[in-house]
């Protein structure tokens, strides 16, 4: 298929190499031919901004656009619903607007609403705001997007020398800073986080993010990873570090969100917790039993499962179904 993917071609904000990038190179591993449309070349064009310094760059790449499918990613600055109108129309192709953030606390007159209402599916792992967003007249699909690149390498017998590690920001969303304080209180944990100085100030041992191949060292490196979701209570809706830490080989204590059930299966279930001192126990118990650790070791066959190309071969079949049926989504609701 000739897919146009408009997203983020070079970093996040944080610093880390923008998702957008592995999901591109993997629709074309299984088969796709992909367009990847800069999000502020897209933003420019649709804008009708001359003086774009990539405009002209662009201009003969972008004039002719045609499509099977467009993919248009979540950005701050795609806060009108022309944004992907105007994609539809010149690729003569539906519209899928692909979002891995918990969005559904927005206002109604929110960006996300107005693009996710233009949109021929909204990809989302918000399953337990679907209700809400087809009341403001979106057609949800759920579709996380919860892997993570699998070409990055992963470590094996590496020396452990963390204890106990939360790598994730410092945000007032959700239960982490709450959670985090009533366990450090009783087991030190260390945190890397991209604004690792407020975790600092709230009297943790913190230091900078790590991410890519550094990050799966850091996973291998230590004998338990914590896991918490921006939003607990959203059904379907978890961070995508669960796939990031999985996928390394981590000995993973997340915090639960209804739905998880299908991403953890057997004994990862049990690693799951809904209050500090649930955390606290699970935490003492691994420790105190280093064959929690030793059998948590990197599985390549399960592995397979948390990484991108098996999202993008999934992703492929949804696609192909959306095509060949026309109106999937009113087929389903």
């Amino acid at each position: 298929m000739q897919v146009n993917f408009v997203g983020n071609t070079l970093r996040g904000y944080v610093g880390e190499t923008a998702d957008e990038v592995h999901l591109v190179r993997d629709l074309e591993r299984v088969g796709n031919d992909v367009r990847f449309i800069p999000r502020d070349v897209w933003k420019a064009h649709v804008d009708g901004i001359k003086e774009y310094v990539d405009y002209e760059k662009w201009n003969q790449y972008l004039s002719d656009i045609k499509a099977d499918i467009n993919i248009i990613c979540k950005w701050t600055h795609f806060d009108k619903g022309k944004y992907i109108t105007q994609l539809k129309k010149e690729s003569g192709a539906p519209v899928f607007y692909w979002v891995w953030d918990f969005m559904a606390d927005d206002s109604d007159d929110s960006f996300n609403l107005k693009m996710a209402r233009e949109a021929d599916l909204y990809l989302s792992n918000e399953g337990g705001a679907f209700p809400w967003y087809i009341s403001k007249g979106v057609k949800p699909y759920y579709f996380p997007m919860d892997v993570c690149d699998g070409d990055l390498p992963v470590f094996e017998n590496e020396k452990k020398i963390y204890d106990v590690v939360f790598p994730g920001s410092f945000v007032r969303k959700g239960d982490r800073i709450e959670y985090l304080k009533e366990i450090n209180k009783e087991i030190p944990i260390k945190i890397f986080s991209w604004n690792h100085e407020e975790w600092v100030k709230e009297g943790f041992d913190a230091s900078p993010a790590v991410y890519g191949a550094d990050f799966n060292k850091m996973v291998a490196q230590s004998k338990i990873i914590l896991g918490f979701n921006v939003e607990p209570h959203c059904w379907g809706y978890w961070s995508n570090r669960v796939g990031k830490v999985l996928r390394a080989g981590g000995l993973l204590i997340q915090q639960y969100a209804p739905g998880m059930e299908i991403l953890l299966h057997n004994e990862l279930s049990s690693l799951t917790f809904t209050s500090p001192e649930q955390a606290i126990n699970k935490i003492k118990t691994c420790l105190e039993d280093e064959s929690w650790v030793d059998t948590h070791i990197v599985n390549e066959e399960r592995g397979f499962t948390f990484t991108s190309l098996y999202r993008c071969m999934q992703l492929n079949r949804l696609i192909t179904n959306y095509l060949k049926e026309g109106t999937l989504w009113n087929q389903l609701h």
